[in-house]
């Protein structure tokens, strides 16, 4: 019997061992990440560069970009893309605002750049957009 336990102590730990030990080689990519998702929160309307968030954890670009895309499958880039996009939608939906007052709200002075943003994103116009989702 106390060999039994024996074994099935000694299985249980290096089971544990081996799945903390691979949780370890991923864990600063999630870590960079979560603090970078956390960050993007916060600013999204007034930081739209890369560099920016990199430099705000201390971090080179590349190596950002390295932590989000292996935790996530995906850019930096596509993560604040996707962030704006997901306002403007919500503003679009639920507010009467104009698309110049929105691009301008989500920290685009050049409001036609953030159509065409618009668009690469969605495949449709804010005004679109807006017109499809109020019928």
């Amino acid at each position: 019997m106390k060999e039994s336990c024996n074994t099935l102590v000694t299985l249980v730990v290096s089971q544990y061992l081996s799945l903390a030990k691979t949780a370890d080689n991923y864990s600063r990519f999630e870590v960079i990440t979560k603090s970078f998702k956390s960050t993007l929160e916060q600013d999204f309307t007034k930081v739209k560069s890369p560099m920016a968030y990199a430099k705000s954890l201390n971090i080179s670009t590349p190596y950002l970009n390295e932590c989000v895309k292996t935790a996530t499958g995906n850019s930096v880039s596509y993560h604040i893309q996707q962030r704006v996009i997901l306002e403007a939608k919500r503003l679009l939906y639920h507010s009467n605002k104009s698309i110049k007052e929105i691009a301008g709200e989500l920290g685009y002075d050049d409001y036609s750049y953030f159509i065409r943003l618009f668009v690469k994103i969605t495949g449709m116009t804010p005004l679109a957009f807006r017109t499809k989702n109020f019928d």
